[in-house]
């Protein structure tokens, strides 16, 4: 693994925790907002488009440029570098039943495998919200708490902690209902697919 793609481990490790905020919407969402990422590698400010069951995230921080695009019909989620025209592909897993962290397949299983509760509602920017707190089993991922927007059917706040990252908080921002344009979920032509492993491999409570 070169320098370069090391420098993204941190930020490959963040999209893997912080993939339950962006993994699942109800067919009626369609908008677009900006957004605010604070905490560590992870810190700075990006733009997200929603329509239906995809979705596509760019984000502009410390380590540049990333887009994360997911689209659950195909059940996949994309990582693009565009300083390397390059891209990472993983599958994950859905009830398809919208975004709600209960209907999040993914994250009932290996890493990502989580209890997640109904704690209480909040407002948040103006948005009244259902709170959840997911607890991954695997303790050095940490927990993630989630304000789901209930007229947006899309997650405004989450706020990750763990070992490895430390606190992580996104918080959407300036949201516009409206048309989002298909191409926005397909990878850029001339980007070629990273084959080597990326993510690290996060250890378990036996190790």
């Amino acid at each position: 693994m070169n320098t370069k793609i090391n420098q993204w481990v941190p930020v490959l490790f963040g999209c893997l925790i912080t993939l339950a905020a962006f993994s699942g919407v109800a067919a009626a969402s369609e908008f677009t907002a900006d957004f605010v990422m604070k905490g560590g590698p992870m810190s700075g400010k990006g733009k997200i488009w929603v329509k239906g069951n995809k979705m596509r995230q760019e984000f502009g921080g410390q380590m540049g440029k990333m887009i994360t695009i997911i689209d659950l019909d195909q059940g996949m989620h994309w990582v693009i570098m565009p300083e390397g025209k390059m891209y990472m592909k993983n599958t994950i897993e859905t009830t398809g039943e919208g975004f709600r962290p209960e209907n999040f397949a993914g994250m009932q299983q290996g890493q990502m495998k989580a209890k997640v509760k109904l704690v209480g509602s909040e407002k948040v920017n103006g948005y009244a919200c259902d709170k959840y707190v997911v607890t991954f089993e695997n303790k050095e991922m940490g927990t993630m708490t989630q304000w789901f927007a209930k007229k947006l059917e899309y997650p405004i706040k989450t706020i990750n902690e763990s070992a490895q990252m430390g606190k992580i908080v996104t918080v959407l921002e300036n949201i516009k209902k409206g048309s989002v344009k298909d191409d926005l979920f397909k990878i850029p032509p001339g980007y070629k697919e990273m084959t080597q492993p990326m993510m690290p491999q996060m250890p378990t409570e036996e190790e």
